[in-house]
């Protein structure tokens, strides 16, 4: 509980995207270089597209001359095909996006904020903020940045189609600016994580879109403050940016930054071996390979940059889990977590003890092992729980998002389940239709998914996933303990007593193992691999980084 009273001191609310910051510095350590440049357009299918080298003109030999290598290139691997991150998937291309778009503020890895568009926050009380904004930053097409940018951003985040509010304790209503370059924020509770995830909630310009919140035009024309612009970008291949002048902080290093979209694992590690990426993460089944390659240097860590890989139940009445929770525990029972590590993560992980993160900062000793999370792999009481709830004989679907390791997962799952007479079948999404089906509770019976918080507390894992997962569907469908949780579940975010946190974490955590809404399976680790000539590699708390405070050499 240490580091959650110490935050408490400092931050206010959480869930969802991100704004100010309270580092002590004005100039922030993840400030980049570029500056004001034409507006980036981005077209869908660029002429001249198809496979990039990885070489720009400045990057060739020039006769004897040293080559300055003016490139980096960064391995994605999902695309939703748009190019606003207000509806993006996959935080590795919303990360590249980072560099195009920023927050108000940023949160390094020690949980200090690093000030960006903003330069200060003020809070007057915990539900009503001042955020002081910088003066004189433009937008890549010159419009200059204030106060009603902030607004407009603010009401992007909580009103878009199909997508859960960012920030739904926030009034809109009564938040104002209070001049050009300051904003007051009001919102309806306290919520100890908003000051976390506003570092996830990035900035645009009200006038490039016309005051229309959906604006359309962000998909392939963005408009943003940051160090770099988009100068090419073919759906499902690759991003292209470039260092913009006018930038408002310092020049980036790295004048090019290469995103080629790399769907296949051997893809990868290929593109590692022969140099053509300089940054990728690692398939879980080639860590060990990759730590021998040389010029390589290989960052394997846990917490804010690693979810946990969690099995989603539908408690909708087109779902078999219906006011049905023998269901979702003989399913749980059945499942060989152990197998699931060794197989899926390669042994980068551990068997999940509680339905949360075991990384997360405020978690204690009593939390662990309640319920089936101490039981585990039980295939004999699985089975006649599954028997007993009617699981037998129907057909169970299972999504996953099409990541190589929630493949892996799903169909150890539907093995598992076969081992108890129960028939899954298993299908395998593209990113491009996963945020759209997962949230439709009428198009499957479980899902293959992850459970994160930006602020690295319980809190928000429960609040954000109970209310918003499987698209509202445990707030409109009965299960066991359902008021209270919802009730706790509402409240937890506004508490700031540590007992009274303890305590409603304690009893949240009971509540769910019983109810049993989703199943957490593994506490994964996370590989990345970057080459060894690069500096300044830095992650972020919410598991991305700063490219534009990378450089090649020391």
């Amino acid at each position: 509980m240490k580091r959650l009273l110490a935050i408490l001191l400092v931050l206010c609310t959480v869930f969802a995207l991100a704004a100010c910051g309270g580092g002590g510095n004005e100039t922030p350590s993840g400030e980049t270089p570029s500056g004001e440049a034409p507006s980036g357009s981005a077209s869908p299918a660029p002429s001249g597209g198809g496979e990039p080298s990885g070489e720009s003109p400045a990057d060739q030999p020039s006769g004897d001359a040293t080559p300055v290598r003016d490139t980096l290139n960064v391995a994605m691997t999902q695309d939703r095909g748009t190019l606003d991150p207000a509806f993006m998937m996959g935080y590795d291309l919303m990360n590249a996006m980072r560099m195009v778009y920023e927050p108000l503020w940023d949160v390094g890895i020690d949980g200090n904020r690093i000030y960006l568009l903003a330069t200060d926050l003020t809070m007057v009380e915990p539900t009503v903020w001042h955020v002081k904004l910088r003066e004189g930053v433009t937008f890549a097409n010159g419009n200059p940045f204030n106060a009603d940018d902030v607004l407009f951003s603010l009401q992007r985040a909580n009103n878009r189609t199909g997508e859960p509010q960012s920030f739904p304790v926030l009034n809109l209503d009564k938040t104002k600016k209070l001049d050009e370059y300051t904003v007051e924020m009001v919102f309806n509770s306290y919520d100890l994580a908003y000051v976390y995830t506003f570092a996830l909630a990035y900035m645009y310009d009200e006038e490039t879109c016309g005051g229309d919140i959906l604006a359309a035009s962000l998909a392939t024309d963005p408009n943003g403050t940051g160090p770099y612009e988009v100068s090419d970008y073919l759906i499902n291949s690759h991003l292209d940016l470039t260092a913009r002048d006018g930038y408002w902080g310092e020049k980036p290093a790295i004048k090019n930054l290469h995103f080629p979209i790399m769907s296949e694992d051997s893809q990868i590690i290929t593109s590692l071996e022969t140099g053509l990426v300089d940054i990728a993460g690692v398939p879980y089944q080639d860590i060990e390979y990759v730590q021998t390659l040389e010029d390589l240097t290989v960052e394997v860590g846990a917490g804010a940059q690693a979810p946990t890989k969690a099995l989603y139940f539908n408690p909708s009445p087109d779902s078999v889990f219906y006011d049905n929770p023998d269901a979702r525990k003989a399913v749980a029972l059945a499942i060989d977590r152990e197998s699931i590590v060794t197989i899926a993560y390669s042994g980068f992980g551990s068997v999940s003890r509680l339905p949360v993160s075991v990384y997360n900062t405020d978690v204690e000793d009593r939390f662990m092992d309640l319920g089936v999370y101490g039981i585990g792999y039980d295939p004999v009481q699985a089975k006649a729980l599954a028997e007993k709830s009617g699981l037998i004989g129907k057909e169970i679907l299972i999504i996953d998002n099409g990541a190589s390791d929630s493949q892996v997962v799903a169909e150890l799952i539907q093995a598992n389940l076969a081992e108890i007479g129960v028939t899954a079948n298993v299908q395998n999404l593209d990113p491009g239709s996963w945020l759209s089906i997962v949230f439709d509770d009428t198009q499957y019976d479980m899902a293959v998914d992850m459970t994160v918080a930006p602020s690295m507390t319980l809190a928000q894992h429960y609040y954000s996933w109970i209310n918003f997962h499987v698209g509202g569907s445990y707030t409109r469908n009965p299960w066991p303990g359902k008021d209270r949780t919802l009730e706790l579940a509402n409240s937890v975010m506004a508490m700031s007593d540590p007992k009274q946190l303890s305590d409603t974490y304690m009893e949240l955590t009971q509540l769910q193992t019983e109810a049993m809404l989703w199943y957490n399976l593994v506490d994964q680790m996370r590989a990345v691999a970057y080459n060894s000539d690069l500096s300044g590699y830095n992650m972020m708390i919410s598991g991305g980084m700063d490219y534009s405070q990378l450089s090649w050499g020391a």
